[in-house]
């Protein structure tokens, strides 16, 4: 079931793994370039004080909670949703589909020294994908008319890139009646393959999200 939430004034959706995943195999079988991102509370909270920014994300087909703080904020205690993000379900079984169909895939980040990075991590979590292309946003000296020229060269099926926030957005939204790929997924800059964090650090940055997470719902409480 598709749970509608907003939080930090972001209007988004969440949906159980399986449906994820069926709405991935959808934008794979054809059609218009679908639009997908990873979400982390960090990336709600640069949206939150971005326009631009936050207008992107809403209107990215695909959002994919990978912080279970998130749901939680925004309200939605469902046992079994909060698991899948724990146990990482979502990205595990993304791979998989796309080593089972063997889809062409884009890699693309900031520099190329990143993008051998995002490969490592990838081949690490699932061996058999079928990687076309693995550059740097560099590369192109940051126009995105050499970058789509290139994408439509190598005809993937999937891009999946981690840039800057919120250049990954941009380009999939401005480049979206221009590519021929089926699916342009926005990764965050953290690892996908493993279990999400924990540690002093990543405590904090959780009760500085939740902290600003209530001041919003304060200030909004008192217009």
């Amino acid at each position: 079931m598709v749970r509608k939430y907003s939080i930090l004034g972001i209007s988004l959706s969440d949906c159980p793994v399986k449906e994820a995943i069926s709405q991935i195999e959808g934008y794979l079988r054809g059609g218009a370039l679908r639009t997908a991102a990873g979400l982390t509370a960090h990336m709600l909270e640069l949206a939150a004080a971005d326009e631009d920014g936050r207008e992107l994300m809403e209107k990215t087909d695909l959002t994919v909670c990978m912080e279970a703080d998130i749901l939680e904020a925004a309200g939605i205690s469902c046992e079994s949703r909060i698991k899948e993000i724990e146990e990482n379900l979502f990205w595990t079984e993304f791979l998989e589909e796309l080593a089972r169909r063997q889809s062409g895939i884009y890699l693309l980040a900031d520099t190329s020294d990143r993008a051998e990075d995002l490969l490592e991590m990838l081949v690490l979590s699932q061996d058999n994908l079928n990687i076309m292309e693995c550059r740097g946003y560099e590369e192109f000296d940051f126009q995105p008319e050499r970058l789509i020229n290139a994408v439509n060269e190598a005809a993937p099926d999937v891009v999946l890139s981690r840039l800057k926030w919120p250049a990954d957005l941009r380009l999939m939204h401005e480049g979206q009646r221009l590519l021929n790929a089926k699916l342009w997924m926005a990764l965050p800059d953290r690892d996908i393959t493993g279990r999400p964090r924990t540690g002093v650090l990543t405590e904090i940055r959780r009760k500085i999200f939740r902290k600003k997470v209530n001041e919003y719902k304060e200030e909004k409480a008192d217009q």
